[in-house]
C-alpha cells in the first residue's frame, strides 16, 4: 500500500550538519553547540559558526564584523530601485522577495566567502538590514537614517531602524533573538531554499524563494499574529475565555505548539526570559502578562490531550520586538535578516552533494481513458 506523507512529515529527505532539532528532549544545537551557550556570543560569531563551521577567534570576528559593515551598505542604484518598489505599499516581505536578487549586485571588493555562490548569499544577507530600514522609511514617508558607524551587527540594525543608538541591553536582546532565529533544520523556508538550489539556480533565487515561504502565517509571520492576538485579548483576565472560545470554534492560538518539539521549544524559554528583561514599559508588560495568561490557560484547557502543546519561539518574540521599537510590519523581515545566513549555509551544503529534489505524487484524479 502506498503511504502518502502529507507535508512530508517524518520523511528524512537528506542529511545536514548545520543544526540538530532534538524534539523529544526540547534541545536545539548549531554545529553541535547548544543554543543556550551560543546566545552568549555576538551574533556575528554565531553567523560564522553557521556559515563556516566554527566559532571565530577575536581577530576573525573583527574581520567578519568589518566585512558585514562594508558589505551591508546598499549601492546607490539598488537603493533607488528599492525606494520606488517600496512606495507601492506592498508588505515588506513581498518587497524583499522581489528585490533580493538585486541585493547581490555590486558586491564589495573585499571578499568573505570561499566560493562565488557563498559570496553572493553573504552579500544579500549583509544588505538585508539596510534594505529593511529603507523599506520602513519609504512606507512611513520619513527620511532615511544615516548608515551607522558601528561594526556591531545588532547595534547597527536597531540604529538603522530607529535613528538612534540602542542601549547595550537592547543590543543583547536583539542579538540573542537573531541567534535563536538563525537556523532550525529543514523548516519550510529552508527546504524551499534547498529545492531551488537543487536545480542549480543561483543563491539569490533560492533566498528569494525562502523569503516567500517565510512570509506565510504558519511559518515566519506567526510572531506578528501572536502579538496581534495578545492585543485582541487585551487583558490577562480575559485569557481563559479567549482560549476556551478558540478551542471550541477551531481557531488556532498562534504561537502554541511546534511540529518538531514534543516538549517546550527551548527557544521559547530563552525568549520569554528575554521578554521579561526588556518589556519594562507598562504597555509592554501588559502584553507580556496577557501572553503568559494565554499560555497558562491553553496548557490547562488542553491537559487532557495526548500530545501537550507548548509555546514556541514565535509566541513571546513579538513583545521583544515591541520593546525594541521594531514595528510589527517588520517582524517577519527581521526574522528573515537572521535566517538568511542559515539559508545560505543550507544552500552551500545542498550544492556539495546535490541531487535535484523531485518527490513523486500519488495520482487520485479521474481514471485515465483511451
Amino acid at each position: 500500500m502506498t503511504v502518502v506523507h502529507k507535508g512530508l512529515e517524518g520523511v528524512i529527505a537528506d542529511t545536514t550538519s548545520i543544526s540538530l532539532v532534538d524534539g523529544e528532549n526540547g534541545r536545539l544545537y548549531y554545529r553541535g553547540y547548544p543554543v543556550e551557550s551560543l546566545v552568549q556570543h555576538p551574533f556575528a560569531a554565531v553567523v560564522h559558526l553557521i556559515v563556516f563551521g566554527e566559532l571565530p577567534d577575536a581577530a576573525r570576528l573583527a574581520e567578519v564584523e568589518d566585512w558585514l559593515w562594508h558589505a551591508g551598505q546598499l549601492p546607490a542604484e539598488t537603493a533607488d530601485s528599492l525606494r520606488r518598489l517600496a512606495r507601492h505599499g506592498a508588505h515588506p516581505m513581498s518587497t524583499l522577495q522581489a528585490i533580493a536578487p538585486l541585493l547581490a549586485i555590486e558586491p564589495p571588493e573585499l571578499r568573505l566567502g570561499r566560493t562565488a555562490e557563498e559570496e553572493e548569499g553573504l552579500v544579500i544577507a549583509a544588505r538585508l538590514p539596510a534594505a529593511i530600514a529603507l523599506i520602513q522609511a519609504a512606507l512611513e514617508d520619513h527620511p532615511e537614517h544615516d548608515y551607522p558607524a558601528s561594526r556591531r551587527y545588532g547595534e547597527r540594525y536597531l540604529a538603522l531602524l530607529n535613528g538612534r543608538m540602542p542601549s547595550p541591553q537592547q543590543v543583547e536582546a536583539f542579538e540573542c533573538m537573531q541567534t535563536l532565529q538563525l537556523d532550525h533544520g529543514f523548516n519550510a523556508s529552508t527546504f524551499a531554499a534547498r529545492v531551488v538550489t537543487s536545480t542549480l539556480a543561483p543563491p539569490s533565487s533560492a533566498i528569494s524563494a525562502a523569503l516567500g515561504a517565510l512570509y506565510g502565517p504558519l511559518h515566519g509571520a506567526a510572531d506578528q499574529g501572536a502579538l496581534e492576538m495578545a492585543l485582541e485579548v487585551g487583558d490577562p483576565a480575559a485569557a481563559a475565555d479567549f482560549v476556551a472560545s478558540c478551542l471550541s470554534s477551531g481557531r488556532r492560538v498562534l504561537g502554541m505548539g511546534h511540529r518538531e518539539y514534543r516538549v517546550v521549544d527551548p527557544r521559547a524559554s530563552i525568549m520569554k526570559a528575554m521578554a521579561r528583561k526588556v518589556a519594562t514599559h507598562p504597555d509592554h508588560q501588559r502584553v507580556l502578562q496577557t501572553l503568559s495568561a494565554v499560555e497558562e490557560a491553553f496548557i490547562e484547557q488542553t491537559a487532557h490531550k495526548t500530545r501537550a502543546l507548548r509555546a514556541n519561539m514565535e509566541f513571546y518574540k513579538g513583545v521583544v520586538f515591541l520593546a525594541l521599537d521594531i514595528p510589527k510590519e517588520l517582524f517577519t523581515a527581521t526574522f528573515a535578516a537572521a535566517r538568511a545566513f542559515g539559508w545560505l549555509a543550507h544552500i552551500v551544503e545542498q550544492r556539495k552533494d546535490n541531487r535535484i529534489i523531485r518527490p513523486s505524487a500519488l495520482y487520485v484524479g479521474n481514471r485515465p481513458t483511451g
